[in-house]
């Protein structure tokens, strides 16, 4: 489970969610796009970039023993039929962080970093959500996730990723407001990456998916 001291979390700016038209990847013919999992037809689409992805993972594998976690940084777009959907074309690892076998818990300094790395990156990169990991516990929001969600990422299109690097299982919620589940679990989602990676972006899609072993995980880094 996550925990934050809310006196230091507040830290973290809450941005105003710019819904603009933009072209959906999967309509875009410079990516290619993959589903892992089974997105629902009702499911907030969330498009996540193939290098974000890998390097959320790796982090994840990189301390199996203990929750680590970060920012995902995109936006918060409707298409050409006004459907939302989000992309995640980054990640941020959190730094000076505190966790446990399970708990992982953001500080001021977390935040403050954040800042420093964003002020070199576009401004169209807004924090749309969270990730962090639940080694071998499984892929959920437990209560105090649900209290981050609801209280610092709780914006339409916002998202939580979850990973359990033991059991190689990840899955994503986005926040609804609906009483009583305010989070939602989506069926899967969407990679992407250049058309002219498309062999890469498969074969990542398979290892998550469990189709190819091997040593050459490409999710290790």
């Amino acid at each position: 489970a996550m925990t934050a001291d809310t006196r230091e979390i507040e830290f973290c700016e809450v941005e105003a969610a710019r819904h603009e038209r933009y072209l959906r990847p999967d309509r875009n013919r410079q990516f290619r796009v993959v589903a892992c999992g089974h997105p629902a037809e009702d499911d907030l689409p969330i498009f996540v970039d193939l290098d974000a992805l890998g390097d959320m993972e790796a982090h994840a594998l990189s301390n199996p023993r203990v929750e680590l976690g970060g920012v995902v940084l995109g936006g918060q777009y409707e298409d050409e039929q006004g459907r939302s959907f989000v992309v995640i074309a980054d990640a941020l690892r959190a730094q000076h962080y505190e966790s446990t076998p399970g708990s992982f818990k953001f500080t001021h300094e977390t935040w403050a970093e954040f800042t420093r790395q964003r002020a070199n990156l576009p401004a169209e990169l807004q924090i749309v959500g969270w990730y962090h990991t639940h080694p071998n516990l499984g892929v959920f929001l437990s209560e105090m996730d649900r209290f981050i969600c609801e209280h610092f990422f709780a914006r339409p299109g916002d998202v939580a990723l979850v990973i359990d690097p033991c059991q190689g299982e990840r899955g994503f919620f986005h926040w609804t407001g609906e009483v009583p589940n305010r989070t939602r679990r989506t069926g899967g989602f969407y990679l992407f990456a250049s058309r002219h990676r498309e062999l890469e972006l498969t074969c990542f899609a398979a290892y998550l998916e469990g189709k190819i072993m091997g040593a050459n995980d490409p999710r290790s880094g």
